[in-house]
């Protein structure tokens, strides 16, 4: 469970409210997000029922083209504005949407990893924003929103001078948790996970920090659920929650690239990820993120997104159907 929350003093950031005042102009002409020009996108493909003689096996339905640079990192934002985001080893950020096609250019803003984000309206303006770590190992926003062509770096103060190593983020449960809440630690503290919530304060968005949480090991991934933080360490290399009808699944990838889930009783059971007819799952993958909630993109029983490189060494967003999971009694139902 979160400690009872304090304040700390965030310091102002010059060119916040300037990029904020960016982002509204350029939001002025379209109130919503408006995809990069590119190719019509195809309808998601069914995938190929291969028999397995062993264990469960979640279906990848649906990919991205070859994005041409190594994937660092992917997350997500559910709802209205269903957006992938995407880090790439050299730096750069890209946003697609849930059919695999192109919602910004790559951006090459020297961002290491992004966390899941939302889509809400901002000063009254609709965007799509994502906590991030720069490549110094700082925090950051990138909101986008109108006719952007790229997301737009929003620095935020995290409260210490420390190289930040890694991150969560959930939506607020509460009133008082602002826009976001969110998680890191820090090459110092890889113990610790500190936790916190961005809120508006007039025209800029701050970041304020509850109390700390200790691990037992270095911590490796973490999880915001509604009531509590939840840290993981080695070998989890990402961790993901999906609620769907009611019901808690959180999702884990290993550093061997093994997938397994964890449902509402703390049943864990092993999956693997099969082929579709034309998508191949990622042969190596790097990061995981999840949704519950995935209307962009037709995913009733929610989506599962993998970042990572296929067998034919072509660097794509993976779209996994959690289906025979999610949608019991009508999918998978964990043995007895």
């Amino acid at each position: 469970m979160f400690k009872r929350p304090h304040l700390r003093a965030a310091k102002r950031l010059v060119n916040a409210p300037l990029a904020l005042s960016l982002l509204f102009l350029a939001t002025a002409c379209g109130p919503g997000e408006q995809p990069v020009e590119t190719e019509t996108a195809e309808a998601p493909v069914e995938s190929t029922d291969i028999a397995e003689p062993d264990g469960l096996v979640l279906p990848s339905v649906w990919q991205s083209k070859d994005l041409e640079f190594p994937i660092s990192s992917v997350a997500i934002a559910g709802a209205l504005g269903s957006t992938v985001a995407v880090t790439f080893e050299d730096g750069g950020l890209q946003f697609v949407d849930l059919d695999g096609e192109r919602v910004t250019n790559k951006a090459d803003i020297g961002v290491s990893q992004v966390s899941d984000g939302r889509y809400l309206l901002l000063q009254g303006t609709p965007v799509t924003m994502f906590p991030g770590i720069t490549r110094e190992g700082d925090l950051s926003l990138y909101i986008h929103g109108g006719e952007l062509a790229e997301p737009l770096p929003y620095p935020l103060d995290s409260g210490t001078s420390d190289v930040i190593e890694g991150l969560c983020s959930a939506d607020p449960v509460l009133e008082s948790d602002g826009v976001m809440r969110i998680g890191f630690w820090t090459q110092g503290e890889r113990r610790r996970l500190q936790t916190g919530r961005i809120v508006e304060v007039g025209e800029d968005l701050i970041l304020l920090l509850n109390e700390s949480i200790p691990a037992a090991r270095d911590i490796s991934a973490c999880v915001l659920s509604d009531s509590e933080a939840l840290v993981y360490t080695a070998p989890v290399l990402a961790a993901a929650e999906v609620n769907n009808r009611s019901k808690t699944y959180r999702f884990i990838l290993d550093d061997l690239g093994g997938y397994s889930f964890t449902n509402d009783a703390g049943e864990v059971e092993t999956f693997t990820v099969s082929e579709g007819i034309t998508v191949r799952p990622s042969a190596r993958p790097v990061d995981m993120a999840a949704t519950g909630d995935a209307r962009g993109g037709g995913y009733p029983g929610g989506v599962i997104v993998i970042g990572g490189e296929n067998a034919s060494g072509a660097h794509m967003v993976t779209f996994i159907d959690p289906s025979r999971v999610t949608l019991e009694p009508f999918g998978y139902a964990p043995t007895e």
